[in-house]
């Protein structure tokens, strides 16, 4: 650990220049070490421990050196402040003074220290100076620092915008200071809303972070914090000031420290008033946030480092900006130091007393609280400073400045056991100790322990204690303070304590922290050691003298715990106690114990004190009980029983504000009284020695006039409790507790008498209030604002609790007063008085209201406390009497009633309380009008009736309905209804007088006789019209008929058509809206469900369109039709049997017609005669098969029509079940459809039978239509197997219902009929609410079949009922939100509801979308299945609307068949569909685009391709340029030499002289180069570019643009590829788009990025003029790109091919680099070596049947050389495919033995249609060998007409099969060898030629058999395909090798043969595969592409 010494060392800094270097000596700074060293007793420079002598001697002697300079602790808060830039340089310091400047924490802390010492002079915010005054802290505000302006807030995190965000959250704020001020006032702003407040300030933004506090109220650095937090300023303090709470922060001293150097604080004051000064002067230049100036000593000051960076700098020039500065001359005014600042803190002062964090204004005593204030204020020092203060100082030169220290070094932690006689306790730091530590020393000894203090410098808030065991010896704390030595017997503990509170110096080494020195075989004491104030005791420790503390009782104030044994003495809190001149000290705390003995039972305390009110105490304790905390100035004498014979009093204070202590002088007693005359005179004394105190008064001697902590504990019938005595106030900050038990198994009633407190806030400390507690049981809290007159506690024993605040705000209450009695308990515990057959008494018995069982108290629960509300109990009856009118009484009770207050009544007698206009009295409450509240709906009610309305006055508006007068029960009229008209004068306010002329009945939905309900059909209301008003009957008649027109035009037009068009959905289409029509009309009149205006329109057009009957109510009403709801049951249900009737009748007469016309008709030739003749049918017969014929179309449609009307019918069943609720007051319900019928009585019982056996028939119709239809399909025995056709079965007149689906979904239909039958009303007997939300699910559930099943066969069809179950269920959802009140009413609802019904209208045109759309949707989704679609369909698409939808999907498919291939896993089957149907497709590939939209996608591949053929970037010549064209373009070569686009002629642009720059020209250039003219980059070709604005779009944008950005060059890639289809998402594939979209780089940037070339060395003048020429021709080029875009000329254009060619080569290029690294791994085998090894060679043999003599003189016979191509072409050619042919078998045999099948590693392949070469290859070879110029005959070259392939797994295979073949004692014998595998050449094989000899007759043939591995093997099938596409630069040409491949002859399939890597090619050329068909696997195997 590090010593004192190192510490003092650091006396010795710098600190502030040479200049204090004698001032720094002089106050002890800079001295040797050795001393401060002896002065901890600590370890000096060699180990050795210090002498004490020399230790004595070093503290003199520094004690000395200190008294010639005097340090002057200055608080300030971390905030920026113009002052501090003299703490920085030493401004302050005069003479013999150095002031210390000191960041603090709050103004709550500062407060403490000014009152405690720790500091003399402070900056204090308005609120705690206020609140250091209130507490009589003696201090002199003389100077105003700031007012806070936008320097502090409340920041809260985001998403708190309003006051009303800040209720549940918690706020941190620093404790006492203005900012918790300004919290408060926001508290008492909004006492609404609350919140919870914590305490912090440095550690606010942690706190914040870890989500504890949603933000602070707080200033300086921790705002700036928090602001890097996002936290916001919901409250800047400037607000709030404004709102009447002004703060601002003064400068204040120390009272005692002020008059003792006023020097100090006018020197403090006048550099101060300097600094602001010289700030607020817009002229001054030293303010700047640079480095040096002023603003960097604030930055440091701040908090910042020594030398400040930059942002620090700006945080403090913001933070100063932040205040508002008062100039030095207006401070001295009257509105500041003149008068305004005491105001502000009085009134400051005041708000502390009313939110209860202060007992008083002012300490009690004050006459003149304006006087006091104004006494605390002074600008003499201002004044004087000024004087004394020249503005020159601001010129004094600085100093060095060091930043405050971070943290303290102190090294103590834990416990520390110390078993040394002597030793040393330290804090162990060097300079500071640290925040938050919790030491502990423990000292063990046997006999006795002294402690001494070397050092003691500790700050208020941190502690040293002291203990005896676990007695309190001490507690101490101070700054420089001097303490008395300490004594223990037996082991001493001694705890170090410190908060969380920093206390460093800025600018000046301040050291703290303590030491002390222990001697654990201490002497015993004597007098001498004792002093004057104490006596030697037995025990060794000296007893002191009443208010001396200390082991050697030196020290004048109480320190830890003094006992005294005798049975008398006196206890004092300092010597002349109690006595304000000396004060006691601040957090203290002094025990006195009075240890009597067990013979004595009481000690009786007569205490005299003056403590602070509220904040400090004198308690009297008993063991762990607190019988009394007396706080304020009195006398008293409190009797307190002992515990162990002993009881004791405990002083505590607080941080701040002290006053002159106690006295307390006790005498033991053994009874509490023996006469009255102990009790006080306000009480007298029992039998058994106890007082009994008068009411009011507290003590066990009766001698404090309120109530204690503690009083004796009562048992027996009752206890009375009283707060206080009479006339005197409520105690305050009291605690009171009264105890009472009764007998076991009986309870307690308390009866409260009085309780006036003051009013309890539930979320603040803040009022008072009674607790009722009981084990077990919550508890009961009683304030004045709620309680009742008794409580019953189903308990044995409780407790009261009387529990108050601070003050009570200058107000006077009665206080409390209650009695408790013991009752019988209830037997049922909590159980009703009147359950148990007792009753509650109504008057105050002798237990009080409450349960009595014939006079008997019983615990049982009653709620009455006296008369009901609303009467009164009248003595001349006896009973409860209603109060009269115009008085009211609202609590039960025996009060009288009162008169009703001002503008307030009660019209009728037995009200509970007055009511103001717009409300009415009703059951005791008053009700607003207008509202629906619980049970009473009296919306639709008006109260304003001068003398106030009852019940039976209420005012109706219109719209609204009441049964009787007597109701509260009004009922909304139906909205499309205007009969109710309302209250009015000359009629009743109920019933039919609420009605219109003509209207009556419930709601007035009644007409009189020969009147009708005109139900508009587009319109509302309706209202009752006379029957004469034959306009509106014709009307509705009129409406009816067009619709029946309408109905037959559209079924007509439907069928024609449908016959026209041949679409057979037409009419599937119109049923399906006929479904959702009927149902969704029915739907909404059945639930009525409250639609907006706009949407009730749409919903009755619905109506019209679905034939509701309603619509002739008229005709019905008026001409006696129907006249009623159970006749159009009656006509409802019996229309659909009748018009079958009618149907079948009308059939049969048709049908007996039809015979009778063709029995009476003459036969019309002799065949027919005979026919008639052979046939001679009965009549009869004929009639009854005429009769089935025609029954069958009549019954179809009979059918139909009942199916489409299905849904209405059962909805005017249904209608029977939907009644009204039961109406107030009489419980009657109505039919909703007619409101003559009560759903109640005979009739209606006998309709409601009927109509439930309708329901049941109609219902189950769909069954048995089910049944029907089910029946054939369960007869037929194999219906599973042709169900794939529709038409199987014959379903007859139900085929409209089957025809249109799935022949597995046969029985769909019949289930949507059955479903939508149950949502127009089936569950309406169970309420709207229900009903509506079962129809939901139904909904739900037929919407989720359709769209899970798809059941109908059309998808198109599909499409459409998927839209219209999508309406159907928008339309139940939306009646779910009004009918449940999830959607109000108003023009939200209307713009809700209107919008859902459009979206859902738009949902139909794109059904009927899908339905022309069917075709291509199956060919797109069988393409995406990858299932094959046949050529004519894709060509007939190709001339539809989806055209380029279906170019797209054949692309997508085709890149992905493309990409299988390369990755090997594309099946044979697909890629035969890919060449030969995809690839036919003219119309997809042949049209050209621009090239852009074809490159941008290859770009890339190729410059990676053109990076690697170079050698990764390397420096290149002309021959590799020409080598690379293949390679790297491939098909597009033939493109760029037709542009002249060369890369040869590239290549020499670029390494010419004029283009040469500081880059190598590389492949990746010159491609770039090539490239860039597809692209429109700023490379000056500018005949390249887009020719027209009407081709570019997006001219202005490529134009402006063109160099910014990749995604520029993205999105016009995008612009200009071809437009969309409506069906598909993008004319790129899914994947492209996501390229696009994934930040890869484009096209334009790869190519503008390698045309660029890097930067070399800093460029000359002459470069940089250079440049600049360049950008100026750059600029000029790019101004006449205008003249480019008019030009002329075409863009360059590419095939659609294009993009498939270069995909399939850059797939065949990595194919081939797979291949050669599948070669690379078999060389890197175990056996690879080996293969290495083989090395090839050549014996030069050919073909041995063709070197004859005999062959040559033939060819010159016949014709000689002019005929050597045909006889080698036919003969030779001829004669070698014949003799292959005949060796084949042997061939093949031979092979077999060699590598027989199951050969472990080896497979060999070698099939007839591949290994013999055809004809036609061969002759190619020859001619090809004609050409080279070989020797005749040339066929003797083809040594591979006869060739096999051996697969094998790898390197050692592949020498196995090579030595099989090389043996040579077989057929085979190896002449050739061309190792291509070690060679790493293409095809990676061995190719062997050996000479075979098959059986006799036959000649030698030289074979070929190709040695390959199997991977590689593999890997050659994806390069033959992707080969076949890749080498075609066009379609046509594609085109044109497939036509010859189909042309030609089988053989022509084959192009097996000796094929090498392709050579290198002329200068000029590129390479140019010859056209040839597609190969098969093996005879391609080593093909490569042919030059030429």
């Amino acid at each position: 650990a590090k010593s004192w010494a190192a510490r003092s060392a650091l006396f010795g800094l710098r600190v502030r220049g040479v200049a204090r270097r004698s001032r720094d000596q002089a106050s002890g700074r800079g001295l040797d070490e050795a001393p401060f060293r002896a002065l901890r007793g600590c370890p000096s420079g060699d180990g050795r421990e210090q002498p004490h002598g020399i230790m004595r001697s070093s503290l003199l002697w520094t004690l000395a050196a200190a008294a010639s300079a005097e340090v002057v602790r200055l608080g300030y808060f971390g905030e920026a402040q113009p002052f501090q830039v003299a703490c920085a340089r030493g401004w302050f310091d005069f003479s013999d003074v150095t002031v210390a400047c000191l960041p603090q924490a709050s103004g709550g802390f500062v407060v403490s220290k000014l009152d405690e010492g720790d500091l003399e002079v402070a900056l204090l915010g308005s609120t705690p100076a206020a609140f250091a005054v209130a507490r009589g802290v003696d201090i002199n505000n003389f100077y105003v620092a700031h007012e806070k302006g936008s320097s502090q807030g409340l920041l809260v995190r985001p998403g708190i915008e309003s006051p009303r965000d800040l209720a549940g959250r918690t706020f941190g704020t620093p404790f006492g200071s203005t900012a918790h001020y300004h919290m408060m006032y926001i508290q008492t702003l909004f006492p609404d809303v609350s919140f919870t407040l914590t305490g912090c300030n440095a550690g606010c933004p942690d706190l914040y972070d870890a989500g504890t506090i949603d933000g602070a109220f707080v200033w300086g650095g921790v705002m700036e914090k928090l602001k890097q937090r996002n936290a916001t300023m919901l409250f800047p303090a400037q607000v709030l000031s404004d709102w009447g709470k002004p703060t601002f922060n003064t400068i204040s001293a120390r009272a005692d420290f002020a008059a003792r150097r006023p020097d100090v604080l006018e020197r403090v004051a006048g550099v101060i008033a300097r600094l602001d000064a010289d700030y607020i002067d817009d002229a001054s230049t030293r303010w700047g946030a640079g480095a040096g100036g002023f603003v960097a000593d604030v930055a440091a000051a701040y908090g910042a480092s020594a030398s400040p960076t930059q942002a620090e700098l700006d945080t403090a020039a913001a933070g100063l900006s932040y205040f508002s500065f008062v100039s030095p001359d207006t401070m001295q005014g009257p509105d500041y130091l003149g008068g305004g600042i005491a105001a502000a803190l009085k009134a400051t002062a005041r708000f502390h007393l009313e939110t209860n964090t202060v007992a008083a204004v002012a300490p009690a005593g004050t006459v003149d609280e304006a006087a006091f204030y104004a006494a605390t204020t002074s600008a003499q020092f201002l004044a004087d400073g000024l004087a004394g203060v020249a503005a020159s100082v601001l010129d004094t030169v600085s100093s060095t400045v060091t930043a405050i220290p971070s943290s303290g070094d102190s090294t103590c932690s834990g416990t520390v056991d110390l078993t040394a006689t002597t030793g040393t306790l330290s804090d162990g730091a060097t300079v500071s100790y640290s925040n938050n530590l919790a030491c502990e020393w423990r000292i063990a000894s046997g006999g006795v322990v002294e402690l001494t203090f070397t050092v003691f410098r500790v700050w208020t808030g941190d502690v040293v204690e002291v203990f005896d065991g676990s007695a309190l010896v001490a507690k101490l704390h101070g700054f420089d303070r001097a303490w008395p030595p300490l004594r223990t017997t037996g082991d001493m503990t001694v705890k170090f304590t410190t908060d969380g509170v920093t206390e460093r110096a800025f600018n000046y080494v301040l050291t703290d922290g303590w030491s002390a020195t222990y001697d654990a075989a201490a002497s015993a004491c004597d007098a001498t050691y004792c002093g004057a104030h104490g006596t030697c005791g037995a025990s060794g420790l000296c007893t002191c003298d009443a208010g001396y503390g200390g082991a050697d009782c030196s020290l004048a104030t109480c320190l830890g715990t003094a006992t005294l044994t005798s049975p008398t003495g006196e206890f004092r809190s300092s010597p002349t106690a109690p006595d304000r001149a000396v004060p006691y000290p601040n957090s203290a705390e002094c025990h006195f114990v009075a240890d009597v003995g067990t013979s004595f039972g009481y000690v009786s305390f007569t205490i005299t004190y003056d403590v602070e009110p509220t904040f400090d105490f004198v308690s009297a304790n008993s063991g762990d009980v607190t019988w009394a905390r007396l706080s304020g100035e009195e006398t008293t004498t409190i009797l307190v029983p002992t515990t162990d014979g002993k009881a004791s009093l405990v002083f505590t204070s607080d941080s701040r504000g002290r006053r002159g202590g106690f006295r307390a002088t006790y005498v033991a007693k053994s009874v509490a009284c023996a006469s009255n005359a102990d009790c006080g005179g306000h009480g007298t004394c029992d039998d058994g020695g106890t007082c009994v105190c008068d009411a009011g008064y507290g003590g066990l001697a009766c001698t404090v006039p309120h109530c204690l902590d503690g009083a004796p504990k009562v048992t027996g019938e009752s206890m009375v409790v009283v707060s206080q005595a009479p006339g005197e106030p409520v105690p305050a900050a009291a605690d009171c507790t009264w105890e009472f038990q009764a007998t076991a198994g009986r309870s307690v009633r308390v009866v409260v008498e009085t309780l006036d407190l003051e009013p309890k806030r539930s979320d603040a400390k803040e009022g008072d209030r009674v607790v009722i507690r009981s084990t077990g049981a919550t508890d009961i809290e009683l304030t004045s604002t709620s309680f009742r007159k008794s409580y019953d506690v189903a308990s044995s024993g409780i407790s009261l609790s009387l529990e108050t605040d601070r003050n009570d705000v200058d107000k006077t209450y009665g206080g409390f007063k209650a009695t408790a009695y013991a009752v019988d308990a209830c037997p049922v515990v909590g159980g009703n008085c009147t359950d148990q057959g007792f009753t509650c008494e109504l008057t105050s018995g002798l237990q009080g209201p409450g349960c009595y069982d014939g006079g008997r108290p019983v615990g049982c629960a009653c709620v009455l406390t006296g008369c009901p509300v609303g009467s009164f109990f009248d003595e001349s009856t006896g009973g409860c009497e209603a109060c009269p009118p115009g008085t009211f009484k609202s609590a039960a009770g025996p009060t009288p009633c009162e008169p009703c207050p001002k503008n307030f009544y009660a019209p009728e007698s037995g009200a509970a309380m007055c009511c103001r206009h717009g409300y009415v009295l009703v059951d005791g409450f008053c009700r607003e009008c207008g509202e629906n509240v619980a049970n009473y709906t009296l919306k639709g009610a008006t109260c304003d009736a001068p003398s106030g309305t009852t019940v039976a006055t209420l005012e109706i508006e219109q719209g609204y309905f009441r049964f009787s007068p007597d109701t509260t029960f009004l009922y909304p009229c139906p909205e499309d209804d205007n009969a109710c008209r309302g209250s009015s004068p000359a009629a009743k306010g109920y019933g039919d007088g609420l009605c219109y002329t003509h209207a009556h009945g419930p709601l007035c939905m009644l007409c009189e006789e020969d009147y009708f309900r005109d139900n508009k059909m587009l319109d509302a209301p309706s209202k009752c019209v006379s029957c004469d008003r034959t306009g509106v009957q014709l009307r509705q008649l009129y409406t009816v008929l067009l619709m029946i027109v309408l109905w037959a035009l559209v079924i007509l037009g439907i069928r024609r058509l449908q016959s026209r068009f041949e679409r057979q959905w037409f009419m599937a289409v119109l049923i399906q809206c006929v479904y959702f029509t009927v149902t969704m009309s029915r739907f909404v009149s059945i639930h009525q469900v409250p639609l907006p205006p706009v949407s009730k329109v749409f919903m009755r057009a619905f109506d019209v369109i679905a034939f509701d009957l309603s619509s002739l109510h008229s005709l019905a009403r008026c001409w006696g039709w129907v006249d009623n709801y159970f006749n159009f049951l009656l006509w409802v249900t019996l229309v659909s049997p009748a018009l079958l009737l009618v149907f079948v009748v009308g059939a049969v007469v048709r049908a007996v017609s039809r015979v009778a016309c063709s029995a009476t008709a003459p036969p019309q030739n002799a065949l027919a005669e005979e026919g008639a003749a052979a046939e001679a049918v009965p009549l009869h017969r004929r009639v009854a098969a005429a009769v089935r014929q025609d029954l069958g179309g009549v019954l179809s449609k009979w059918m139909l029509l009942i199916s489409l009307f299905h849904s209405a019918i059962c909805c005017a069943i249904f209608q029977i079940f939907n009644c009204t609720a039961e109406y107030e007051p009489f419980g009657r319900s109505f039919l909703m459809y007619d409101y003559s019928i009560q759903c109640s009585g005979r009739t209606y019982g006998a309709y409601r039978a009927y109509a439930i056996v309708c329901a049941v028939i109609y219902v189950t119709f769909p069954l048995c239509l089910f049944l029907v239809l089910w029946q054939p399909r369960r007869l037929e025995p194999a219906w599973q197997e042709r169900s794939k056709d529709p038409r199987h079965v014959d379903d007859g007149a139900l085929a409209f219902l089957t025809k249109n689906l799935k022949t597995e979904y046969w029985w769909f239909e019949v289930l949507a009929i059955f479903l939508r039958s149950l949502v127009t009303g089936f569950f309406r007997h169970l309420g709207i609410k229900m009903s509506i939300v079962i129809s939901l699910i139904i909904t739900i559930i037929h919407r989720t079949v359709v769209l899970q099943l798809k059941p109908y066969a059309s998808s198109g069809l599909q499409h459409v009922v998927e839209a219209l179950m999508r309406f159907a269920l928008s339309i139940v959802l939306v009646a779910v939100c009004l009918v449940g009140d999830l959607i109000t009413e108003g023009d939200n609802a209307t713009a809700i509801v209107t919008f859902v019904f459009l979206l859902n209208l738009s949902c139909l045109p794109i059904a009927y979308q899908a339905f022309v759309s069917e075709s291509y949707r199956s060919v797109a989704q069988r393409l995406k299945a990858r299932q094959h679609v046949k050529f004519e369909e894709l060509e007939a698409l190709l001339e539809s609307a989806h055209a380029e939808a279906v170019r797209e999907d054949v692309r997508k498919v085709s890149r992905d068949i493309l990409k299988e291939a390369f990755r090997g896993t594309v099946s044979e089957q697909d890629w035969t569909y890919f060449t030969n149907n995809l690839l036919a497709l003219e119309g997809v590939w042949a049209p050209e685009v621009h090239a852009e939209e074809v490159l941008q996608w290859h770009v890339e591949s190729m410059l990676a391709r053109a990076k690697k053929a170079g050698g990764d970037g390397g420096a290149i010549d002309a021959g590799a340029v020409e080598r690379s064209v293949d390679i790297v373009v491939g098909p597009l070569g033939e493109t760029l030499m037709e542009q002249s686009l060369s890369p040869s002629k590239a290549y020499e642009q670029l390494a010419s002289p004029s283009r040469a720059g500081n880059a190598p020209v590389t492949l990746e250039r010159v491609y770039a180069e090539v490239l860039s003219p597809f692209f429109q980059l700023d490379d000056g070709k500018t005949q390249k570019r887009w020719h027209s604005r009407k081709e570019n779009p997006v001219l202005h944008l490529a134009t402006m643009a063109r160099t910014k950005s990749d995604k520029i060059s993205t999105s016009l890639a995008n612009l200009h590829s071809p437009p969309k289809s409506p069906t598909s998402p993008s004319s790129f594939s899914l994947s492209r788009r996501s390229l696009a979209l994934s930040g890869v780089p484009s096209a334009r940037s790869l190519l503008r990025q390698e045309l660029e070339e890097p930067d070399a060395d800093a460029p000359t003048r002459e470069e940089n003029l250079a440049s600049g020429m360049a950008h100026l021709r750059r600029a000029v080029r790019k101004i006449t790109i205008a003249r480019v875009f008019a030009s002329p000329r075409k863009p360059l254009r590419l095939e659609r091919f294009m993009d498939l060619s270069l995909i399939a080569h850059d797939y065949n290029q990595r194919a081939q680099a797979r291949i050669a690294g599948t070669a690379e791994g078999v060389l890197a085998e175990p056996r690879g070596d080996d293969v290495k090894a083989l090395e090839s060679f050549d014996n030069g043999t050919d073909q041995p049947a063709l070197r004859s003599a005999e062959l040559v003189a033939f060819k010159d016979k016949v014709g000689g050389a002019a005929l050597e191509s045909e006889l080698d072409a036919s003969v030779c050619v001829g004669a070698l495919h014949d003799l292959a042919n005949a060796a084949f078998p042997a061939f093949r045999a031979a092979l077999a033995k060699l590598f027989p099948p199951g050969t472990e590693g080896i497979e060999l392949e070698c099939d007839a249609d591949v290994a013999i070469k055809k004809k036609t290859r061969m002759r190619a070879k020859v001619d090809e060998k004609s050409r080279e110029g070989a020797p005749w005959p040339r066929a003797e070259k083809l040594s591979d007409c006869l060739r096999a392939s051996v697969v094998v797994e790898g390197a050692e295979h592949v020498v196995t099969a090579y030595e099989a073949l090389a043996k040579g004692d077989g057929p085979f014998k190896v002449v050739r060898l061309k190792n291509k595998l070690a060679e790493r050449a293409k095809p990676f094989n061995l190719h062997v030629n050996l000479a075979f000899q098959p059986p006799a007759p036959l000649a030698p043939l030289i074979v070929e058999v190709q040695i390959v591995p199997k991977a590689i093997y593999n890997d050659q099938k994806a390069f033959h395909r992707l080969f076949s596409i890749a080498r075609e630069p066009k379609y046509a040409s594609f085109r044109g090798v497939r036509a010859r491949a189909a042309e030609a002859s089988p053989e022509a399939a084959d192009d097996g043969g000796d094929v090498e890597a392709p050579a290198a090619l002329p200068p000029g050329r590129h390479a140019r595969v010859a056209p040839a068909p597609l190969q098969s696997l093996q005879s391609f195997f080593g093909r490569s592409r042919r030059p030429g």
